[in-house]
């Protein structure tokens, strides 16, 4: 069966954008962010300046994109934990895949570095922060609270701002710290500062004599 032309257009757009997208990183890497043009960008894939923007805004928005597909990811990971967990350990385990992926590639250090540590990438760094508060709170709020009800977008939203302080904290000491601890750990010991993630044992009957 001959495949819708919108949908073949649609996949032929994302895997440009992909390509442009590995391209970009590579270069950024390679000669860092402010020395790479979306010139070169566009070249390494055989494109030209104009035909990069059809993909793009900015050099920037390669980050902004992914940030996108990321806040889906989460928000995603988040929805399938199960009913009865409590929220801050949701939240946690929700941010598995990111953690996974960044520290099974070898370019993730130096990328992430790359984020924090340019300021003409703060803004899309905020940005980051707004998308994945809204993708994580929406689904957060609909969680049980600690009284058995909804949790409630103020709750969920202050949950959510907080888990992402937390891990901006394990993200900037992994950088700082050269990968010498796993930002699986880090993150650990960040949310756990905040907040136990794991239920307190019950307590224990006394014996009797």
């Amino acid at each position: 069966m001959e495949e819708p032309k919108a949908g073949l257009r649609e996949r032929t757009r994302n895997m440009v954008r992909a390509e442009l997208a590995q391209a970009a990183l590579e270069l950024f890497v390679e000669q860092g962010f402010e020395a790479t043009t979306v010139e070169q960008i566009a070249a390494a894939t055989g494109l030209s300046r104009r035909s990069f923007h059809r993909y793009f805004s900015s050099k920037e928005d390669v980050f902004g994109q992914w940030f996108v597909e990321t806040g889906r990811q989460l928000a995603a990971a988040l929805a399938a934990r199960p009913d009865e967990e409590r929220p801050w350990p949701a939240l946690r385990r929700s941010f598995d895949g990111v953690v996974q992926g960044l520290s099974e590639q070898p370019q993730s250090l130096l990328i992430t570095r790359m984020i924090l540590q340019t300021p003409a990438l703060h803004a899309t760094h905020l940005q980051k922060h707004a998308l994945w508060r809204v993708a994580l709170a929406d689904v957060l709020q609909h969680r049980p609270s600690e009284d058995g009800g909804e949790l409630g977008q103020f709750a969920a939203a202050s949950l959510v701002g907080a888990a992402l302080a937390a891990l901006d904290a394990a993200m900037t000491r992994w950088v700082g710290d050269d990968n010498e601890q796993s930002l699986g750990d880090l993150l650990d010991q960040a949310m756990s500062a905040i907040a136990p993630l794991t239920a307190p044992a019950p307590a224990t009957p006394p014996r009797r004599p």
